[in-house]
């Protein structure tokens, strides 16, 4: 439902004298009661006190970029070792990881 049939399904429904609430406003048009304060603020419902909390949306958190997620690696043979990319091979018995990296490897088109 966009936000002008929204509004105008709200006024009929507040002209029933229902208990109207951010809460109730969100979950009746399936808003976020950021969307809902708004709302009813906008079509001049007395709002109490309490449901100041939602008049002013937080600021949005950054999504995690591709250069910040370059240092994971999915596949549980690959892992980060001193900044570069280590294709695992195994541990020794004392633990440490042995494999290659990958700008050591050789090229695919050059044999061993």
């Amino acid at each position: 439902m966009r936000q002008r049939e929204r509004r105008d399904s709200a006024r009929e429904w507040i002209r029933t004298g229902a208990t109207i609430s951010v809460k109730s406003y969100a979950k009746r048009y399936g808003v976020d009661r950021y969307t809902a304060y708004e709302d009813l603020a906008a079509l001049g419902f007395a709002l109490p006190g309490t449901a100041r909390q939602w008049s002013q949306r937080p600021p949005a958190t950054p999504r995690r970029t591709a250069e910040r997620c370059a240092d994971q690696v999915d596949d549980e043979w690959w892992i980060m070792l001193d900044g570069r990319l280590f294709l695992l091979m195994g541990y020794t018995s004392n633990g440490a990881p042995y494999g290659m990296f990958t700008d050591e490897t050789p090229p695919y088109d050059d044999p061993l």
